[in-house]
């Protein structure tokens, strides 16, 4: 069951992921937490408030386009068993927009990983699950 999870982080575009980092630290707070590049070249900074706010800004080599610069990607939910949450997801006919779950063995310390699912107004829900 994925009712009640706690919200892990809001996953937001950007194409200047420094200045937006600098912002959000500067003016609210946040502290940079983890700061990664995936395969393919896309950079990633995840920053985090005191209140427990976590954004994962999300910088692709080829930029973002200006109607998506700035716009929220995804909600990610914890997850405590990815391929638990994942069967019960696809048994219930929920339409996965990442093809399976993920891995990411270059985020955090041991990896993690993940999938989303597509909600009926656009958005993409993603659990996340840091691997220990």
């Amino acid at each position: 069951m994925i009712k009640n999870r706690k919200l892990d982080h809001l996953g937001l575009f950007t194409n200047d992921i420094d200045a937006t980092v600098k912002w959000y630290c500067d003016v609210l707070g946040f502290s940079l937490i983890g700061d990664f590049v995936g395969a393919d070249g896309t950079v990633v900074k995840f920053i985090r408030n005191e209140s427990g706010v976590c954004y994962e800004l999300i910088s692709p080599p080829e930029g973002v386009p200006a109607l998506y610069d700035g716009r929220i990607d995804h909600l990610s939910y914890v997850s405590d068993d990815i391929e638990a949450d994942y069967a019960y997801c696809m048994q219930q006919g929920y339409r996965c927009t990442t093809g399976g779950v993920q891995d990411l063995k270059t985020f955090w310390e041991k990896g993690s990983r993940y999938f989303k699912i597509g909600s009926p107004t656009g958005e993409e829900i993603e659990f996340c699950q840091i691997l220990k």
